[in-house]
């Protein structure tokens, strides 16, 4: 009975060592709106939130990727953090790299992409893979979020005296702003 439990461990033992799942480490940062503030989010225990949709990868491993669509809490999530009292209110996204199939390395590049679901606009952002396996935490550097303001674009008119008929141009700066159009 002796022999049967060793050769039991033994080989448990050594089916974890060829089963040896990536190295865990987590990437969160603080995510706001264009005005400073933190975007609306319902909030719910152990999920992310419902207005937007997250994906990420690794530029390195574009097929690899992780979505709040078909992936739980635990792989990556919009929520909301802290207590309101010794550490405010905020918003982050947040990834376990230990969660794509293949293992991550520093020096890669990890790709996010932020969807508001209601107005449909994107934001993109990349995050280098630094040295280490300690929490790569990026509160003090908010990435900024949709939803947008809305952005009035000028009319044209035309000029009023006869000086020309060519209608006057938007001369915005903002006329081939991605937010925009």
């Amino acid at each position: 009975m002796k022999k049967v439990w060793i050769t039991t461990l033994l080989m448990l033992a050594l089916l974890s060592l060829f089963a040896q799942p990536t190295i865990p480490r987590v990437y969160v940062q603080k995510l706001v709106l264009e005005d400073g503030t933190n975007p609306f989010i319902t909030w719910y225990k152990d999920q992310t939130s419902p207005e937007y949709l997250f994906r990420a990868w690794i530029w390195e491993r574009p097929d690899e990727i992780l979505s709040t669509e078909t992936h739980t809490y635990h792989h990556l999530a919009i929520t909301q953090v802290g207590d309101g009292k010794k550490v405010p209110f905020m918003v982050v996204s947040r990834v376990n790299l230990g969660n794509f199939p293949s293992q991550w390395h520093a020096g890669e590049t990890l790709h996010l992409e932020l969807t508001h679901k209601e107005t449909g606009q994107k934001v993109e952002w990349d995050v280098y893979i630094p040295e280490g396996t300690a929490t790569i935490m990026l509160l003090d550097t908010p990435q900024i979020i949709p939803p947008y303001k809305e952005v009035k674009s000028e009319k044209i008119i035309p000029k009023t005296d006869n000086s020309s008929d060519k209608p006057k141009e938007n001369n915005s700066s903002c006329s081939n702003c991605p937010h925009c159009h």
